[in-house]
């Protein structure tokens, strides 16, 4: 055993699941899967009768991240994403900056993309801002139980980088 250095710890199971929840309260990390087919492969990408995806979809986004992006950090007072990876590798990094929450102050990466396709449930008011980890373009489909308001969108902005939250993305 060498002595520099930090062991790891377990953060995946077999078969490549999470090790652990959502260290944020009222984040979720839903499993999809790729179902192999005579001719490719799907992905159920969202249902409504899955256990805890209890929304009513008023909008879904698709969004194409060009290779090496970063948006900026972002949050809403309502609105709740049900964030979908479907290409690339992309880096979804979240900090609970709610007064209230017992999580306050806690950051959280989740990778998503096609390869391993999971959705991640963000509650409002948990910061959230994305990284194309690829060298190519990478996209993700948002879908979102508010519908964007052009004249007052639900949705305030920092950028990558800015000290009010930690350096995670």
């Amino acid at each position: 055993m060498p002595h520099i250095g930090t062991k790891d710890g377990q953060t995946v199971l077999p078969g490549g699941g999470r090790a652990a929840p959502p260290r944020i309260d009222g984040v979720r990390v839903v499993e999809l899967g790729n179902v192999l087919t005579r001719s490719g492969w799907m992905t159920e990408v969202f249902r409504t009768d899955w256990p805890g995806v209890a929304t009513e979809v008023r909008q879904v986004n698709w969004v194409e991240l060009n290779a090496g992006a970063v948006t900026d950090w972002h949050v809403h007072a309502a609105q709740t994403d049900h964030i979908i990876g479907v290409g690339g590798n992309i880096k979804l990094a979240l900090w609970d900056g709610r007064e209230r929450s017992p999580t306050k102050g806690v950051g959280e990466v989740v990778r998503i993309g096609a390869m391993r396709p999971v959705m991640v449930i963000v509650p409002p008011q948990v910061w959230h801002g994305l990284r194309n980890e690829s060298g190519v373009p990478a996209g993700y489909i948002n879908v979102i139980d508010q519908l964007y308001e052009h004249a007052k969108p639900d949705n305030w902005r920092l950028q990558p980088g800015a000290a009010e939250i930690p350096d995670i993305l």
